[in-house]
């Protein structure tokens, strides 16, 4: 999953290189000349829901199921998640069926590839849904193309700026392709969605996350987590450290870091950086899914580097503060103008410019690091996190 990355991160820092995805079609044809077109079996219409996104877009997603459920109630249904394998367990109540798909491997292992495009092949829907957008040749696009459908539904962004799928590539997949409006919040996104399919009154809402209490963990505690899905997102561990250790002294809690094992490089320069006395409790690549979500939800504090954990935090009601930049503010981080209910209390550290929103197609030179996330200081980043840990807010401990 290295090369995966590797790859992410230099289509970001060189935009251009995201057009290359359109290769994929071309590869895919090939082999699904090979593949039989299955047959519409007797008995509930099935309808498939495609959904290749990260932890942080699905946590933004589950609010949203509910609204879904009533347009295709179970008694009349079998609606299917195909999603990253590791949240399977996250989606599994919600649906009748999840087909797990390592979809960053597909992108990197050709041979895996063939066997996702079989997956995709096994079974004929009624109805195929995509939610994500179909603006770039991504792998709910690639889902889609392979799917046999009698009706193939998705979204295009009316508002975007570039189109990098090729219409006539968008024209042979859909069916019928809503038009979505590209920088509201992503909650509001998935919500709107289901309105135009027909459901009713689908209003946004923020997930409630279930938050187990099996795991052994101090009574309270803090996180930081310095990692992000891509280095060129990651603020500088050293400014990570600073604030722990400010944090430590003001509250003596304990610090508790998580996250995968992509995560662990990142995560032990932080601990090497931070007070040798300052005890830690430390859960890199020992959480499933379910079990990130308890540690987030048990938490007194999240800082936070990485949205996915953001919004973990969020759903869970936590003090979090995100450290990020501008490019997916609206889409990603703003919670607050959207009016959305919450027991979070919510800190957004990231500098406004006149590029914000570009969606990482960043119009600065790169080097390394998105110059709107190193913009921000350790005492911009301090003062915000200092507010949610004063004693005059409100006590968030979950008993």
């Amino acid at each position: 999953m290295s090369l995966f990355y590797k790859i992410v991160q230099w289509m970001l820092v060189w935009p251009a290189l995201q057009n290359i995805r359109i290769l994929f079609y071309f590869y895919d044809s090939f082999i699904l000349r090979f593949l039989p077109k299955p047959e519409r079996k007797a008995g509930k219409k099935k309808v498939l829901v495609v959904f290749p996104l990260s932890l942080g877009d699905a946590v933004m997603f589950y609010g949203t199921i509910p609204y879904l459920l009533q347009m295709y109630p179970k008694e009349e249904y079998d609606v299917i998640l195909t999603c990253h394998e590791e949240y399977r367990e996250l989606f599994r109540e919600q649906f009748s069926g999840i087909i797990p798909i390592d979809y960053r491997r597909a992108s990197v292992d050709l041979r895996y590839r063939a066997a996702f495009l079989r997956e995709m092949r096994r079974t004929y829907y009624d109805i195929a849904v995509d939610p994500v957008g179909s603006e770039k040749c991504s792998p709910n696009l690639y889902a889609m193309n392979a799917v046999c459908a009698g009706l193939k539904v998705g979204v295009l962004s009316e508002t975007a700026q570039k189109y990098q799928c090729p219409a006539w590539l968008r024209q042979s997949v859909y069916d019928i392709l809503f038009a979505q409006k590209k920088d509201v919040h992503k909650v509001q996104y998935y919500a709107k969605t289901w309105s135009l399919l027909g459901g009713k009154a689908c209003r946004p809402a923020v997930a409630k996350l279930p938050v187990g209490s099996r795991m052994a963990l101090p009574k309270k505690y803090f996180i930081v987590y310095p990692s992000a899905s891509v280095p060129v997102k990651m603020w500088p561990v050293e400014r990570f450290a600073e604030i722990a250790e400010r944090i430590w002294r003001e509250k003596n809690w304990p610090l508790v870091v998580c996250g995968r094992e992509q995560d662990r490089l990142v995560t032990e320069k932080l601990l090497r950086l931070i007070p040798k006395k300052m005890p830690v409790c430390n859960l890199i690549a020992k959480t499933t899914v379910m079990q990130l979500l308890e540690v987030v939800g048990r938490a007194a504090l999240v800082l936070t580097n990485d949205t996915s954990v953001y919004h973990i935090a969020v759903g869970t009601g936590r003090k979090t503060c995100v450290v990020s930049g501008g490019y997916v503010y609206d889409q990603f981080l703003d919670y607050l103008s959207n009016g959305y209910e919450t027991e979070a209390e919510i800190c957004i550290a990231a500098h406004k410019s006149d590029c914000m929103n570009c969606n990482n197609h960043c119009i600065k030179r790169v080097e390394g690091v998105y110059p709107c996330v190193l913009a921000n200081t350790v005492d911009e980043v301090w003062e915000k996190v200092r507010i949610l840990i004063a004693e005059k807010t409100k006590e968030t401990e979950k008993d």
